[in-house]
């Protein structure tokens, strides 16, 4: 029963997050399309926007009662129905993604069509030159919050060492059952506090891309998109030291789940209430705050003289992939969706995303 609630909550928020991006995205854009915010209230990009969500939850929900009824049937096979979660979450971002890339092709035929594109037009890119002067994300000074947890988790760990017992839980089930134990070793006790390492390491981070990414201006509005943009990164650097400082204390109380006698299901509800949180927060921020602040309510300063939409949808594989040789940055704000991705033609941001990866791959497999 509870697989099944986990299940179907999983669901909800996958199918919610992937369904209402087309409006939290910055409102020039449509589907990883350029059009400029006016052209962006035409009834026909409305409409398909309306339809992505539409499909989105129907075959959401289709693929929530085909996988209900797969785990029901593998009622008691634990790892049977983990597999199954696990495809279903994958086969529903699939989908959605092969859902998104039919809209990305009919906006740019609409773009075509009705957007006129001049041959020997030059490209205007609005740039504030005093933008990355500004403060833009929380002090790095933050972090020793929750680096402070590490170490109080580490030192309670060294402390009451001969405290912990022999065998050790590694693996709990829906019901917070433990169903795989390790024997106790300085490498298996010290999981939990190299994890928080990581993930510090990787929230720090997080913080710095936040800080050094390409800024994005509209040229419909640059001053209020200015605006816009910095309140985006302030406000999300701070919501990313509270989501690490949230699974630092999480992490902790695992840990002392191995020296001290707390009840599994103490650990449970910590989990949920951490989850809740991060989640909630990420979709009311989505929904507030918008890609780039686009969501703001900010007062209109009254700007006019605006200039032609940035059209650099050439850049932009499939409307989520970017590609620019001529762009030094190394990270740029999402076209599709609320975030940060990476300029796969600079070589230096592959070797940074490879080493987050490497460092991942070789914790998990150290402690497996």
């Amino acid at each position: 029963m509870m697989e099944m609630l986990y299940f179907i909550g999983m669901m909800i928020i996958v199918v919610g997050l992937q369904a209402v991006t087309p409006y939290v995205i910055r409102r020039g854009e449509s589907f990883g399309v350029m059009i400029g915010e006016e052209a962006a209230k035409d009834p026909v990009i409305r409409k398909m926007k309306r339809q992505f969500v539409q499909w989105n939850v129907v075959v959401g929900a289709a693929v929530t009662i085909v996988v209900a009824v797969i785990l029901a049937m593998l009622n008691g096979n634990e790892n049977g129905q983990a597999i199954v979660l696990i495809i279903a979450i994958l086969a529903v971002c699939v989908l959605s993604f092969l859902i998104y890339i039919r809209f990305y092709r009919a906006t740019l035929a609409w773009k075509r069509e009705h957007l006129e594109v001049v041959a020997d037009k030059v490209d205007i890119v609005m740039v504030d030159t005093t933008f990355h002067r500004q403060k833009l994300t929380i002090s790095y000074i933050w972090y020793l919050i929750p680096l402070a947890v590490i170490l109080v988790t580490i030192g309670l760990t060294v402390i009451y060492y001969s405290q912990i017992p022999s065998q050790i839980p590694m693996h709990y089930n829906f019901n917070n059952e433990v169903t795989n134990y390790a024997a106790k070793s300085y490498r298996t006790v010290m999981m939990m506090p190299v994890m928080q390492i990581v993930m510090l390491g990787l929230f720090i981070f997080i913080n710095y891309m936040m800080t050094r990414s390409k800024q994005v201006i509209d040229n419909d509005n640059p001053t209020l998109s200015m605006k816009r943009n910095v309140m985006f990164r302030q406000i999300y650097s701070k919501f990313n030291l509270v989501m690490g400082t949230l699974l630092m204390l999480l992490f902790m109380v695992v840990q002392l789940s191995f020296i001290f006698a707390i009840p599994s299901v103490v650990i449970g509800i910590s989990v949920a209430v951490v989850l809740v949180i991060i989640f909630g927060g990420l979709i009311f921020l989505m929904v507030r705050v918008g890609q780039g602040g686009s969501r703001l309510k900010l007062e209109d300063t009254g700007e006019v003289d605006r200039k032609p939409i940035r059209d650099d949808d050439a850049n932009w594989k499939l409307g989520v992939f970017y590609v620019n040789r001529q762009d030094p940055a190394l990270f740029v704000e999402k076209r599709f969706g609320v975030g940060w991705t990476i300029n796969m033609a600079r070589p230096a941001a592959w070797i940074m995303f490879a080493l987050v990866i490497g460092v991942i791959v070789a914790v998990s497999v150290i402690f497996s």
